[in-house]
């Protein structure tokens, strides 16, 4: 999914204003894009990667799988889409999932839901639950390659209004499975590592009017994760990635409290995502890529509150018993 530059920073700043303009309500958004995502080759050992096709290393073998798989619940209505190949570089994409009362006014379309778009809907107005992931691409791609490597998105949203008995959540899911083969020619190991350019805007909001009032309990949570294994399958073990991480981590939490309702937003464009490297045999190994995206939110009646209730319909039988002893 790529889009003009100038369409990229317009649209993150339009996010950003749609989701710290919220006035009344509860939200979370979670979304998070790679891409790009290629593999890089150092065969010297200096930690460098070298001007050459990593697929003259390594070749991909029967037995891999690409799934998208997406979930949304909106006040106990759930449902759920699975798009599952039998080839780890197959396109995959889950379908457009969206749940709740707002759901025909929120102008989302089957993956047009991204940071790169604009469309985001990152915004309290409406009750909607929204679930999206698509991937194509092969994610062990030449970085000289123009069409280079894997790209992919997963997207959830939640939304609720007001109300003092909603809940409303969404799940996105890539899992990739690549069986590879990497075949050296030389004697001496060689040292591998993956990139890619991310696109994510992660928040959880809940207004002030709701922060403070002490009569309502919300919550708002979102996460997005990226994250990478290598495990041999000769010994079983897992190779380690040195230098660097393994994956990322954005995640956000909303607390009905006065002033702490929005703590942050975590937004970016372009950004360059290296994992460590992790140095190799000859031999076969699993390729494990995994991202996500989550969101949960919640607005009901505060404990203190179902405790008075409770309390009052206890004091209306004893009055209505009193009455009949009478």
């Amino acid at each position: 999914m790529k889009f003009a530059t100038t369409i990229k920073y317009a649209a993150i700043a339009g996010a950003l204003v749609t989701a710290s303009n919220a006035t009344a309500g509860v939200s979370a958004t979670a979304y998070l894009e790679l891409n790009d995502l290629v593999v890089q080759i150092d065969t010297d050992g200096d930690l460098v990667p070298d001007p050459i096709n990593p697929l003259d290393f390594i070749t991909i073998l029967p037995g891999g799988s690409r799934s998208t798989s997406t979930f949304a619940d909106n006040n106990g209505i759930s449902d759920s889409d699975l798009d599952s190949k039998s080839s780890a570089t197959a396109d995959s994409d889950a379908g457009l999932l969206c749940l709740g009362a707002s759901c025909g006014v929120l102008g989302l379309s089957d993956n047009g839901q991204t940071v790169d778009g604009g469309n985001l809907v990152a915004s309290d107005a409406f009750y909607y639950s929204v679930a999206d992931a698509q991937v194509t691409g092969s994610a062990l791609g030449n970085p000289a390659d123009p069409n280079r490597g894997a790209t992919g998105f997963t997207y959830a949203d939640t939304g609720i209004a007001a109300g003092n008995d909603e809940s409303a959540g969404a799940n996105s899911n890539i899992a990739n499975d690549i069986l590879t083969r990497f075949t050296l020619g030389v004697l001496t190991d060689i040292n591998v590592r993956f990139s890619a350019l991310m696109d994510y805007f992660v928040d959880a909001f809940i207004s002030p009017d709701i922060a403070n009032d002490s009569l309502r309990a919300a919550t708002s949570t979102a996460k997005a994760t990226f994250g990478i294994e290598l495990v041999s399958f000769d010994t079983g073990a897992t190779v380690s990635l040195n230098d660097g991480p393994s994956g990322v981590t954005f995640n956000d939490i909303a607390i009905d409290q006065p002033g702490l309702g929005d703590l942050i937003v975590r937004s970016g464009n372009d950004v360059d995502f290296t994992s460590g490297w992790a140095n190799v045999s000859e031999g076969t190994y699993q390729l494990t890529i995994s991202q996500t995206s989550t969101v949960q939110s919640t607005l009901v009646p505060a404990p203190t509150t179902l405790a008075m209730a409770a309390f009052g319909l206890l004091g209306l039988g004893l009055t209505a018993r009193r009455r009949k002893q009478k």
